[in-house]
């Protein structure tokens, strides 16, 4: 029997024929695209915009803007708030393993104030975070960090005092994105009657030297008793070496700072804060400007306030794991000076 070639209409339609007599040889339907009916299911649809900003986002390759209560980490590691301490201090610490040390902290007693002993105890590896310490008076602190995963992180504190009105839990979520970082916190939370402090708290990298967030608060002090605020903060941060911050706490504190890296060993910090309480007729502020210098073996930091208040803390490294600490205060307008003296010592 001789071979008869198909005829061309019982041909397959060529690769990329999408017309009426390509779909029709197929057996199928062609159905004309609707440009406007597609457009209007696209201006209705929030999944086509979630995914576009997704993909604006991915485009522009934004930093992680770090923890909502670690925006001014500069300011704070500059000024003396932290650091200031006044009478005899010894710290001593022992590394018992790569992932495990002891620390004793020895604090002489002032006038009223009796002398204290402290013990604390650390363990870290890759995925969790243990520390806990007690003093003389059998105050107890502790603190838990545990990462579920690389994005996702539980902590927990929790504070047992001689005074019940002292003692709290605090347990909170943090979820780190690419751009982004969001926590959610509850302090002293009561699941009989809905009292307690809940917090939730967002930063989003607008830009890479911007970042904006915001916090909000709920609390139920007492039962039918409930109170919310919002605080919101801006980061700005145009070179490695100075960041710009601003935070509101509610309608009643603006609190502004900025940090300058003067030098690869200076480093300089200014803060203002604005209180606002018309309920108790109260309205003031405050400026604190501080300066910290590194030597070769010694760290020196000052600050000095509007109120008339000068500090000063010096760190004297003499050899290493031995450090040398001396601390003072003058506050001219109340009269009051304090002097500390300190060791710390690591083994």
């Amino acid at each position: 029997m001789a071979y008869a070639p198909p005829s061309p209409s019982a041909q397959a339609p060529a690769a990329g024929d999408f017309s009426g007599a390509g779909m029709a040889s197929l057996g199928l339907k062609h159905r004309p695209v609707n440009f406007e009916e597609e457009l209007h299911f696209k201006f209705w649809n929030p999944v086509h915009y979630y995914r576009a900003l997704n993909q604006h986002r991915m485009r522009l390759n934004l930093p992680n803007p770090g923890q909502f209560e670690m925006l001014n980490k500069e300011v704070k590691g500059t000024m003396l708030t932290n650091f200031m301490f006044d009478g005899g201090r010894a710290d001593l610490a022992k590394i018992l393993s790569p992932n495990f040390q002891v620390m004793h902290t020895f604090q002489l007693g002032l006038p009223g104030q009796p002398s204290s002993f402290e013990f604390a105890g650390v363990y870290a590896d890759e995925d969790t975070l243990m520390h806990g310490k007690m003093d003389t008076d059998f105050n107890l602190q502790a603190r838990l960090n545990y990462a579920l995963s690389k994005k996702l992180q539980f902590k927990s504190q929790a504070q047992l005092m001689s005074s019940d009105s002292q003692s709290m839990f605090q347990a909170e979520t943090e979820y780190t994105g690419s751009d982004y970082t969001a926590n959610v916190k509850a302090i002293n939370p009561s699941l009989v009657d809905g009292t307690g402090i809940y917090l939730a708290s967002y930063l989003q990298s607008i830009t890479p030297k911007l970042s904006i967030g915001a916090e909000l608060l709920y609390q139920c002090p007492m039962p039918k008793v409930q109170e919310t605020s919002t605080s919101f903060s801006v980061r700005y941060q145009p070179s490695a070496d100075r960041v710009w911050v601003a935070q509101t706490q509610g309608t009643n504190l603006l609190t502004t700072s900025y940090w300058r890296k003067i030098s690869d060993k200076c480093d300089a910090g200014a803060e203002l804060q604005l209180v606002n309480v018309a309920a108790q007729g109260r309205r003031d502020a405050s400026c604190s400007v501080g300066v910290k210098y590194d030597f070769a073996a010694s760290t020196i930091r000052a600050m000095a306030d509007n109120f008339g208040k000068v500090s000063m803390l010096l760190e004297e490294k003499i050899a290493p794991g031995f450090s040398f600490l001396v601390s003072g205060e003058l506050d001219h307008l109340k009269g009051e000076n304090k002097f500390g003296v300190g060791l710390n010592i690591e083994s």
